[in-house]
């Protein structure tokens, strides 16, 4: 039951844009961990770059760090 949770600064995307970014993540997804695609769920969250550091660096990147596959390039 993977559950993918995207945090990304503000973006417009249109349902088709959405729909094929949650399409290519779950094809990823069913291949790596020989899922199926009624297993998979895919959140998008906006996050103002202001809330970044307290919303999610420090939660979620500092806070988790034994849990990241890819760490950021960057640090604040």
């Amino acid at each position: 039951m993977p559950h993918i949770d995207i945090k990304s600064f503000p973006r417009e995307f249109s349902e088709q844009e959405k729909q094929a970014l949650a399409d290519d993540i779950t094809a990823v997804i069913i291949k790596r961990f020989a899922s199926r695609t009624e297993a998979v769920s895919i959140s998008l969250q906006h996050i103002l770059p202001e809330d970044w550091q307290s919303s999610v660096y420090e939660p979620d990147i500092i806070g988790q760090q034994d849990y990241l596959i890819k760490k950021p390039g960057y640090s604040m």
